[in-house]
């Protein structure tokens, strides 16, 4: 079973006031059958006795209090700050328990591992953003490769195309793509841009128009069939029909 402790240390807030500091001075995870003997590999672990309880006027008497707590699967929330996490900037990989345990620490993000990091992605979004807005980032048809098998998605997008890249792999959904996407390493993977969107002189309907050049690389490289598009973009048969009218 595992537990989750959490080491406090005593502050003192006046002459005769004291209490318990947050953050806590370490925290971390032990497997152990119950509370007493995960407590007991903590001791050991430090290489002294930690009370799990202390009377308000005995604090000035002990240093430290010891928090203990079964965790389960459920426990998310807290099983996230053990694993490996790649840095969606740099790609460093890093435990965030090891950022709460350090004083120093740059940043708690979850998401990056230093504060350098997190406001460089920062800015280059606020950056896509303007270009975007600006209509100076052109939509593409972009198409992204397991290089182990050779199968594609298919997609296209209004956004730059590193923003779209990010969020495929940001928020995940349940579609065949990204179950692919989620079970092997990014390493397998390749991002590549297809085409630049280029409007047709008189075109009255350019999200139609994207729609059907999407289809026409959906079907080139058979996404749909030996691919990981589900279906064929929606109304691109009929605008297709409507162009040879």
């Amino acid at each position: 079973m595992k537990f989750y402790y959490q080491i406090k240390g005593r502050q003192q807030y006046s002459d005769d006031d004291y209490g318990w500091a947050w953050p806590p001075v370490f925290s971390g995870m032990v497997e152990a059958e119950d509370r007493k003997t995960a407590k007991a590999q903590v001791e050991e672990l430090y290489g002294r006795q930690f009370p799990m309880r202390v009377l308000k006027k005995d604090i000035e008497q002990h240093a430290y209090l010891l928090h203990i707590q079964p965790i389960t699967e459920r426990d998310t929330y807290i099983l996230k700050r053990f694993e490996d996490t790649a840095c969606k900037e740099c790609g460093v990989v890093f435990k965030l328990i090891d950022k709460y345990n350090d004083p120093n620490t740059e940043t708690n993000s979850h998401d990056y591992c230093t504060e350098a990091c997190k406001q460089a992605a920062r800015g280059r979004e606020l950056s896509e953003f303007r270009l975007a807005n600006e209509g100076l980032s052109p939509p593409v048809i972009y198409q992204v490769r397991q290089k182990s098998t050779g199968r594609v998605y298919v997609g296209q997008t209004t956004q730059p195309f590193t923003l779209r890249w990010w969020q495929h792999l940001s928020n995940p959904t349940a579609c065949k793509f990204h179950t692919a996407l989620k079970s092997t390493d990014i390493t397998d993977w390749e991002f590549s841009v297809l085409e630049v969107i280029a409007y047709p002189e008189g075109c009255t309907d350019r999200a139609g128009h994207i729609t059907l050049r999407e289809a026409h690389w959906v079907d080139a490289l058979s996404a749909v069939d030996a691919g990981f598009n589900t279906v064929r973009p929606a109304g691109a048969i009929n605008l297709a029909q409507q162009e040879l009218l």
